[in-house]
C-alpha cells in the first residue's frame, strides 16, 4: 500500500521507464530522465486543465536536481508563458528538490527521477545514494508520500535488474519492491 490513496484512481502511481544511462563517473545523472522529467512538466503545464494541479520535483541526488533545475531554466526562456507556474509568489510553485531536501513539501502530482540506472556498459551498480545507508527506506518513504493526487515515476531501471543478493540495504529491497 503506498500513497496517494488507492481509493483514488489507478493511475495514482505509475512508472515511466524511459531506458537512459546513469552517468555513474562522471555528472551522476541520468540525462533521459532529466529530459522526460522537463517534457512532463511542460506538457502538464500547457494544457489547462493540467496545469490546476501544483507539480513537485524529487531526484535521488543533487546533480540531478541541478540538471532538471538548468533544463527546466532553458524550457522557461524559451516559453515565457512557464515562469508564472515558477513564481516565488504563488503558494506552491513548481518545486525541484533532491532526496534530501523534500522532508515536509507536498504537491498535487510528484515527478520522482530514479536518477541511478545502467552505465554505459550496461552495468547496473546497486548504489543508490541514501538508499544504501542506515535509514534509507526511510528516505524513499519520504520521496514517494509528497504527492497528494499522483506520483509519477521515472526510471531507467526495472526492478529486475535489482539483485538483493548484492546487497542488505533495506533502502534498495524496497525501491524494488517498490
Amino acid at each position: 500500500i503506498t500513497f496517494p490513496s488507492p481509493a483514488t484512481e489507478d493511475k495514482a502511481v505509475n512508472m515511466t521507464y524511459v531506458g537512459g544511462v546513469y552517468d555513474s563517473g562522471g555528472s551522476q545523472t541520468n540525462r533521459a530522465e532529466a529530459d522526460a522529467i522537463v517534457a512532463e512538466i511542460e506538457r502538464r503545464l500547457a494544457d489547462p486543465d493540467l496545469c490546476k494541479l501544483t507539480i513537485g520535483v524529487v531526484t535521488f541526488n543533487q546533480k540531478q536536481q541541478t540538471l532538471i533545475l538548468d533544463l527546466l531554466d532553458a524550457a522557461r526562456r524559451a516559453n515565457l508563458e512557464l515562469d508564472k507556474f515558477f513564481a516565488e509568489d504563488l503558494i506552491e510553485p513548481v518545486f525541484v528538490k533532491n532526496l534530501e531536501s523534500v522532508q515536509g513539501d507536498e504537491r498535487d502530482l510528484i515527478l520522482f527521477s530514479i536518477t541511478f540506472g545502467p552505465d554505459n556498459t550496461e552495468r547496473v551498480a546497486l548504489t543508490f545514494g541514501p538508499l544504501n545507508q542506515s535509514g534509507g527506506e526511510r528516505r524513499l518513504n519520504v520521496a514517494i508520500t509528497r504527492a497528494r493526487c499522483e506520483l509519477k515515476v521515472f526510471t531507467s531501471i526495472r526492478p529486475d535488474q535489482i539483485d538483493l543478493s548484492r546487497t542488505g540495504a533495506v533502502g534498495v529491497r524496497d525501491l524494488k519492491h517498490f
